[in-house]
């Protein structure tokens, strides 16, 4: 395996450790929401997370390497931070936030995987583009929650 695939391959893995980590802090906030609107945009959202971790490890599967199929020790230790946070949430105000923080992270993912791979061969640039645009749906379903205060 060539250098290249193998730095494609761990950022590969990095995306899908987040996509791990937003899945597992997401199933956190549906378990505190009380909001039936929030709730079922959390449940969207962690149908298109399941999605993206089933394509991020088809990708990484093609270049013949192995996903992690959890989010790592470090990741754990951050899941672990994150269910405090969720607890200590008193209003589904706190649980938006923590969730367009969340979906920040995870566009911010995106684009720096986009920019270190310069020119991104096609197939992953689409599904990285399909992961900004579910992104950015997550996002703008949980402003409009925001705004119209649930």
């Amino acid at each position: 395996m060539n250098a290249e695939n193998e730095v494609m391959i761990r950022d590969l893995n990095e995306l899908l450790r987040g996509c791990h980590m937003g899945a597992a802090a997401f199933r956190e906030y549906l378990v505190q929401a009380q909001s039936e609107k929030l709730r079922e945009t959390l449940n969207r959202s962690l149908q298109r997370f399941e999605k993206h971790e089933t394509e991020l490890t088809s990708r990484i599967n093609a270049y013949g390497a192995d996903a992690p199929d959890c989010a790592g020790v470090m990741a754990m230790l951050s899941q672990a931070a994150e269910k405090i946070k969720v607890m200590m949430a008193d209003s589904d105000e706190d649980i938006l936030n923590q969730s367009l923080r969340a979906m920040d992270m995870g566009l911010k993912a995106c684009h720096d995987f986009i920019e270190k791979h310069r020119p991104v061969p096609e197939e992953m640039l689409f599904v990285i583009h399909e992961l900004q645009q579910d992104y950015k749906e997550v996002v703008r379903e949980l402003t409009e929650l925001k705004l119209n205060a649930l």
